[in-house]
């Protein structure tokens, strides 16, 4: 952890996020996710469901969110998360 208090890496239970869009997202029998493929502009994941994300971030990773970054860009793909997560306060 950075002194600011953010996530310089994520844990390395990341995979937790990972598996977590499987479960709720993908198609039944989908087995990876790779880390630079699209979740948005494939359709796996909408409005909807980056708000479903970004509850299960903060409470998972313990972070703060800020209203300004639930956009799509930053939820286009698991390494676009990745560095929200690395930029996002932990509280």
């Amino acid at each position: 952890m950075s002194e600011s208090g953010s996530i310089e890496n994520p844990p390395g239970d990341f995979t937790a996020l990972r598996l977590f869009i499987l479960q709720r997202f993908a198609k039944r029998g989908t087995t990876s996710i790779d880390d630079r493929a699209s979740l948005v502009k494939s359709g796996l994941v909408d409005s909807f469901g980056i708000v479903e994300i970004v509850s299960y971030i903060e409470s998972e990773y313990h972070v703060r969110i800020a209203d300004a970054d639930v956009a799509p860009e930053h939820f286009e793909n698991l390494n676009a998360i990745r560095a929200l997560l690395a930029r996002s306060p932990k509280y």
